[in-house]
């Protein structure tokens, strides 16, 4: 309901007058723009209310390009990404910001085809003047391979080569870029602060909410014990990209009439409400049940350690860390956070995680955007 009713309040808005300022590519680079949107200060002001967004300043047109860049596949051979580029119309963008997306069980709901959130961190970061990108993720948007959900190192790779691209585009500022993302662009926030800084790439900084860091000790134990309506979308997801990323069977963890009803899902992907009523409300009842005595008993097994060697938590970042959480998250439980920053700040680092206040997974976003702003600001970006 409410991204419906969010799309038909935007619907109802008039858009930016003028036509957008031209953007072109180097020659050769691979990189294709397409104009898809603008919106006016006044226009995006109204859409971050409808929204339930407050705290947020809109004070610039916004001008928003498809974006089709080149990228790798984990072969490392050559493969086309997608992601939405947003700039603020008639000034110099102060910094560069980079928004990784929520979990999306379709191509299409990602932020080069204007998905809710995409429009909002459109509007949220070139609004109040800065240069945005937000990555689609491989599998998704133009890209017709699997989504390999949670694998860290395939959505580092399609932020990091998305930052490489839109800095070699007139108007976007070559400064450190600053992170951020929800959810699963939690997690994929993470990776790419690792990866950016392990090969002596700066970060400005990274924000990340109610990111599950912590794949094999914390999500997945507290998934498969169920206590959100969605745990079963998201391990069942999970399995589907881990299997496609490793080359393993979905059926040697799943029981066979589940791994038939994931490739199903997932492959025509209906609304999430519908995936989440196909699948048990009991997790566990997915899983064959030798994956559920390695589970229980510590044995080996291809997808557990998968999600260890995913997990996000075990660097010590240069740059600082914000890790925001609602303490009624049952999707992602509020430890994930805390956890993370203890053990990052026992390392040394400038890592610290923040309570928004008593509000569910969603809700946690819309607390902490202002929040993440406003730190944004106080670093310099």
């Amino acid at each position: 309901m409410r991204r419906r009713s969010f799309l038909i309040g935007a619907a109802a808005l008039p858009l930016a007058a003028c036509a957008p300022p031209v953007l072109s590519s180097p020659v050769g680079s691979g990189i294709r723009l397409e104009h898809v949107k603008s919106w006016s200060a006044l226009h995006g002001q109204a859409l971050l209310a409808l929204s339930g967004t407050k705290g947020v300043p809109v004070r610039h047109t916004v001008d928003a390009w498809r974006m089709t860049y080149p990228s790798k596949d984990s072969a490392g051979r050559t493969i086309l990404l997608s992601g939405l580029l947003a700039l603020p119309r008639g000034v110099t963008p102060r910094s560069l910001v980079s928004w990784q997306h929520g979990t999306s069980t379709s191509r299409t709901d990602v932020p080069s085809n204007l998905s809710v959130d995409g429009i909002a961190a459109a509007i949220i970061f070139a609004g109040t003047g800065r240069a945005a990108i937000a990555p689609d993720y491989l599998g998704l948007g133009v890209s017709p391979l699997v989504h390999t959900y949670m694998v860290a190192d395939d959505a580092a790779r399609a932020v990091i080569d998305m930052l490489a691209a839109a800095g070699t585009l007139p108007g976007v500022p070559s400064t450190p870029p600053f992170l951020a993302g929800f959810s699963q662009g939690g997690h994929a926030t993470m990776a790419a602060q690792r990866n950016l800084e392990a090969v002596g790439q700066k970060v400005l900084g990274s924000a990340a909410v109610a990111g599950p860091h912590n794949l094999r000790t914390i999500t997945f134990p507290n998934a498969l014990a169920g206590g959100a309506p969605t745990h079963s979308l998201y391990l069942s997801y999970l399995v589907r990209g881990y299997a496609a990323r490793y080359g393993q069977p979905m059926d040697s963890v799943l029981t066979p009439q589940f791994a038939a009803l994931a490739a199903q899902l997932y492959d025509q992907p209906p609304e999430p409400e519908a995936i989440v009523a196909a699948l048990p409300k009991t997790p566990r009842t997915m899983f064959q049940p030798s994956f559920l005595d390695a589970v229980d008993h510590s044995g080996p097994n291809w997808l557990l350690q998968a999600m260890s060697d995913n997990e996000v938590s075990h660097f010590t970042p240069k740059a600082p860390v914000r890790l925001y959480y609602g303490r009624s998250d049952r999707d992602v439980p509020p430890r994930e956070a805390v956890q993370t920053a203890a053990e990052m700040r026992g390392r040394g680092a400038d890592v610290t995680a923040y309570d928004v206040g008593p509000y569910d997974h969603f809700a946690s976003l819309l607390w902490a955007t202002p929040q993440a702003l406003a730190w944004l600001d106080k670093l310099g970006g």
